[in-house]
């Protein structure tokens, strides 16, 4: 640069920081630019702090350097974006420090983009922490960022050997910190035990995983800066692979597309489409990394964020607040990783036995009359239901914990009624609490102005919102006396009327205004200086494998689609699939045409009774799943490379699911369609609806599929408990149990079941539940009840089948006497046994004699 050149930068300047003294601070950014290219290196960075005589107002200008064209090759795709937080010119670009190249794609790579070695923190010594051990991070230079933090405080812990656990924190102030009670208690490993290892870049800060077993990098952060502001934290780093999951709640595959794509997580009331945010925050991602491993990584942050994913492959986070929290599982399995994610967040509950039969709802039962006739056609079809449902139209002036007097006065009869056949009852239940009945008149709004529970706005005054009744008021759930009130209000509202469950709706949270009815105030908080994409829209969404990795495995869509009319021969298939997610309701909005199941011809009917009945044959196997999930972090409803990870056949499948370990599901997803193309893995497959064997080498196969039929296959060496079905569980809970038995080629098999009373909390907390074990060998089956607590009592199996049977028998034998009824099928080498009344609670013994 020439001396003239100079003096006239400085001119410039110099008129620049006058023109601006009017502001509280301005920081200029400026490259220094020359006539060549220098090295970076060789390059200083510096801040001129220049105050004014008569003014407290400090200025900054920072100056970066332009990078030279070798630091700026990057291949597109390994581009990291210098202007997340808005679009900038080549000059704005260049002002940066980075890079400006544009390409004609779109989406594609960013035009503006950092080079090698951007300037950045710098790592000083580790010292050790009760936890782990802790460094300073410090920038010599601000960022471009407004109110960008200087110092940092680092914390690494190492929790166990296949968890570790980052914090990047600004010591200087104190930020908001999700707190998680689940969190597993450090344990410090044997060093030959730890799955990692980490090494650190010191200038610019960054750090590298690696698994230990192969070198495997993980985690590579020193791709692009850690930036780090009041409102925007920014951390990049490289993928495994390409076979990236999780990131929910959004409308996508189950393997992400990672091509220049983002994702926001910001909870909203949304209908279920792409390129949205919907109604729930997940940012833990999952990564196969193509040899059988796995790893997941978790951002615990409750602010807006924005993940954007690149086909490097790598990804970025960007926050608009908080702290970077960052826990990182290195399984090595899927499922492991899966387990150790839950760990720290907490195991699902376990749901009640009835909860997994069938549900029934809509926004439009407009009395309990009508209501009533829904139940009553169901029985009369001879079609099994559990729970029916009531949408808001019960509730008196759309108010919660109110019923209509007039379309609903009978309410509380009619439960009964309900319970009387076997039934359940639930109805929604909306946190969004109406503001403008008369004082007085409305207990759950005064009795919450009284307690101080509602949210307030800036200026200490409830905030009013509008939802379904009008103007609403909305809890503030992290006052523990929020949580007293509403606890007190369900109590009151179930005395009178005994529903079995609340369906919670509309808390996102959910309002039908921007902010409030008085708008939104002007402060950083509601304009930050970067916004993730969000869209501001109300209406629902399903994503039944993602919710397996989130550890949220009580999930279905609504059966038959809740927006629009289906068809017949759609609203069977979609029966038949729904019959096996794990929450089963049809749903329906209020101006659609009719779905339940009885509207339709005799031919649907069929199929959809036998797709019910056959999930209700399988409660006492998928009840036992939950057990699994709630006591050891196992999915139930499992993408098939969770359980089948070093099969790259399987590592992008979603339209083929598993229950557990044992049952394939391959379910027709179009109309028209009577054969089925489906990918069986590696093994002896049998069909669950005849017992005819698959012998797969990890193949594709065309299957038959005609309109009353599902694609279930049960894997080799499992036993699947199965019971009688009826029209609810109240009365197939009584009915006798079967055991349907898939041989391995070696002849063995082994199943479990977990039985309690099907309603209790904590039944396996409080030790008050029966676990059984069942085992095949040498023609023999044998089951030990390994723990008792009377809940079997009286229960009996009354038969099983058994497939892979090579011959036929000579005889059977259960508990050492000879059983006339069995039955032996050469073609599908099939043997059933039935009338039998072998007590569940008891050892028995069945034999077949080759």
């Amino acid at each position: 640069m020439t001396s003239n050149s100079v003096s006239l930068f400085f001119l410039f300047f110099l008129l620049c920081f006058y023109v601006h003294l009017f502001h509280n601070e301005v920081t200029l950014v400026k490259s220094v630019r020359g006539g060549k290219s220098t090295n970076l290196a060789q390059e200083r960075l510096f801040v001129n702090v220049i105050k004014p005589q008569n003014s407290s107002q400090v200025k900054r200008v920072v100056e970066f350097p332009l990078p030279s064209v070798h630091e700026c090759i990057v291949s597109p795709g390994s581009r990291f974006d210098c202007g997340r937080d808005r679009l900038l010119s080549r000059a704005e670009c260049e002002d940066r420090g980075c890079c400006f190249s544009p390409l004609p794609l779109s989406p594609g790579p960013p035009w503006c983009f950092y080079p090698h070695m951007y300037p950045g923190y710098r790592l000083g010594p580790f010292s050790p922490t009760e936890r782990g051990q802790a460094a300073t991070l410090t920038r010599e230079t601000p960022s471009y960022l407004p109110k960008d933090v200087s110092t940092l405080s680092l914390e690494v812990m190492e929790l166990n050997a296949d968890c570790l656990h980052l914090t990047v924190k600004d010591p200087s102030s104190q930020r908001y910190e999700v707190q998680i009670p689940g969190v597993v208690p450090q344990s410090k490993a044997d060093a030959a035990e730890v799955l990692y290892t980490i090494q650190y870049q010191h200038n610019p800060f960054g750090f590298i995983v690696q698994r230990k077993s192969n070198r495997r990098v993980i985690m590579d952060t020193t791709v692009a800066p850690l930036l780090f502001a009041d409102q925007y934290l920014q951390l990049s780093t490289m993928l495994a692979s390409t076979l990236v999951s999780g990131l929910g709640e959004h409308y996508t595959t189950l393997i992400l597309d990672l091509n220049w794509t983002s994702l926001t997580f910001w909870n909203r009331d949304m209908a279920p489409h792409a390129d949205v945010n919907l109604y729930g925050s997940h940012p833990f991602y999952i990564v196969q990394e193509e040899d059988g491993f796995a790893h997941g990584v978790f951002l615990l942050n409750s602010n807006a964020i924005e993940v954007m994913l690149q086909p490097t492959p790598a990804l970025t986070w960007v926050s608009t607040g908080g702290i970077l929290d960052l826990y990182i599982f290195l399984g090595p399995d899927p499922q492991s990783v899966i387990r150790q994610y839950l760990q720290i967040i907490g195991y699902p509950m376990m749901p009640p036995y009835w909860s997994l039969g069938f549900h029934l709802c809509r926004w439009g039962y407009t009395t309990t009359n009508a209501t009533r006739r829904v139940v009553q056609h169901m029985h009369e079809a001879n079609i099994p239901l559990d729970v029916q449902w009531n949408d808001l139209d019960y509730a008196s002036e759309r108010r919660v914990f109110t019923f209509d007097p007039l379309r609903f006065g009978d309410l509380p009869e009619m439960v009964e009624e309900f319970h009387k056949r076997g039934m359940k009852y639930i109805l929604i239940l909306d946190p969004g609490i109406s503001s403008t009945s008369p004082p007085g008149t409305y207990p759950p709004f005064d009795d919450g102005l009284r307690r101080d529970v509602f949210i307030k706005n800036a200026t200490g005054h409830v905030l009013i919102g509008k939802v379904w009744p009008g103007p609403t008021a909305f809890p503030d759930f992290t006052n523990p006396e929020t949580r007293v009130w509403w606890d007190d209000f369900i109590k009151n509202f179930h005395s009178k009327v005994p529903v079995d469950g609340l369906w919670i709706d509309m808390n996102e949270p959910a309002s039908f205004v921007q902010g409030s009815v008085d708008g939104c105030p002007d402060s950083d908080l509601e304009n930050p200086p970067y916004t993730p994409k969000a869209v501001n829209s109300l209406q629902l969404a399903p994503a039944v494998l993602q919710f397996s990795l989130f550890g949220v495995p009580l999930v279905g869509a609504d059966v038959c689609g809740f927006g629009g009319n289906t068809t017949e021969e759609l609203c069977v298939r979609w029966m038949q699939l729904g019959a096996f997610y794990p929450f089963m309701r049809n749903h329906n909005d209020k101006p659609n045409a009719p779905q339940e199941p009885y509207v339709f011809g005799q031919k649907a009917q069929a199929a959809m009774r036998s797709a019910l009945n056959l999930r209700y044959s399988l409660l006492p196997f998928l009840y036992t799943l939950f057990h699994h999930a709630h006591t050891s972090a196992d999915t139930v409803a499992r993408p098939l490379f969770m359980e089948f990870p070093t099969d790259p056949n399987c590592w992008t499948i979603d339209h083929q699911f598993l229950w557990g370990s044992s049952l394939l599901i391959s379910p027709v997803l179009d109309e028209g369609v009577v054969e089925l193309v489906a990918y069986l893995p590696p093994g002896t497959w049998y069909s669950l609806q005849n017992g005819q064997p698959f012998y797969s080498n990890g193949q594709y196969l065309l299957l038959p599929a005609p309109l009353d039929t599902i694609n279930v296959h049960v894997r080799e060496g499992h036993i699947v408990p199965r019971q009688e079905p009826a029209l609810t569980t109240t009365a197939s809970r009584l009915n006798p149990f079967f055991l349907t038995v898939a041989l391995s080629a070696g002849g063995w098999a082994w199943g479990d079941m977990f039985w309690d009373d099907g309603d209790s909390l904590d039944s396996f907390e409080m030790q008050k539940y029966c676990y059984v074990v069942f085992i095949v060998g040498q023609s023999q089956m044998i089951s030990e009840p390994i723990k008792l607590n009377g809940a079997l009592d009286g229960l009996v199996l009354g038969g099983l089948q058994v497939f892979g049977v090579l011959s036929a028998p000579r005889y059977v034998i259960a508990n050492g006497e000879k059983v006339q009824d069995y039955t032996y099928h050469t073609d599908t080498m099939v043997l059933t046994v039935t009338g039998l009344t072998l007590p569940m609670s008891e050892v028995f013994t069945v034999q077949w004699i080759l």
